[in-house]
């Protein structure tokens, strides 16, 4: 099984600035995060800790 890539991390190495600003490449639903985008996340976002809970174990 492959293991989850941060879809914050994948986006910085895939995606042009303006890609990554366009709706269309936005993904609603649950993310995985690397602990240094989760900790971003989490301190920007209130209630985040419940939100973003689907992690691989």
């Amino acid at each position: 099984m492959k293991e989850p890539v941060c879809i914050d991390c994948w986006r910085r190495e895939n995606l042009t600035f303006a890609q990554r600003l366009d709706p269309a490449f936005i993904k609603p639903g649950p993310k995985y995060r690397c602990a240094t985008h989760r900790a971003m996340y989490e301190a920007d976002v209130p209630g985040a800790e419940r939100i973003d809970h689907d992690e691989a174990a």
